[in-house]
């Protein structure tokens, strides 16, 4: 075993919560993988509750390339924070990767929640015009499943950086910061700019 790896794994006295927090960042991440890995590989299963144009662009395999390096990823912070959270050199770059990863993930679940629910209302069109489920059943996929993974994925980030620090204090900046996090994302997301 590397030493440095070694000492840090000794020192660590994780809670239940911190191991449960990252274990379960990485499964929802790398289950939502699978489907744009498949994608990525040139799968077509699936493709139906897209937007019709949106697998037919050029880039749409490489979108789904990058898709699975950022999901793989970002699987893999719940596991690196479990295990390196006791890293001084680690920590802190740790949770300013998890902070953003909160502050987009749901950002981004909350404004496409919102968003669709105002098309289906007929409050915003759709870009073809008013809704109409059968034309834009894609809106309520999006609805019903892609928007809420995105803010279940923020809230575990959130639920993950709580979960490394053990005063009431830090605990209570973290969820401060990552407010302020999701807010920003939510203004942005009205000013046009979307992460995903």
């Amino acid at each position: 075993m590397i030493k440095g790896v070694g000492m840090c794994l000794m020192k660590t006295q994780l809670t239940t919560s911190q191991r449960l927090a990252g274990y379960a960042v990485f499964i929802w991440s790398i289950v939502y993988m699978f489907p744009h890995l498949y994608w990525a590989f040139g799968g077509k299963l699936g493709l139906s509750i897209l937007k019709p144009s949106i697998s037919e662009i050029p880039q749409w395999e490489l979108i789904n390339w990058i898709a699975s390096a950022i999901l793989t990823a970002a699987g893999l912070l719940g596991i690196v924070l479990i295990y390196f959270w006791n890293s001084k050199l680690l920590k802190g770059l740790l949770l300013t990767i998890t902070w953003a990863g909160c502050s987009v993930a749901a950002s981004h679940g909350i404004y496409g929640i919102i968003h669709r629910l105002l098309q289906i209302a007929g409050m915003i069109e759709v870009e073809s015009g008013p809704f109409n489920v059968g034309e834009h059943a894609y809106v309520l996929w999006d609805l019903l499943l892609f928007e809420p993974w995105f803010l279940i994925e923020g809230i575990l980030f959130a639920v993950l950086g709580w979960c490394s620090f053990k005063k009431p204090t830090n605990r209570a900046i973290w969820l401060i910061l990552c407010t302020l996090g999701v807010i920003i994302g939510i203004v942005t997301g009205l000013l046009g700019v979307r992460f995903a």
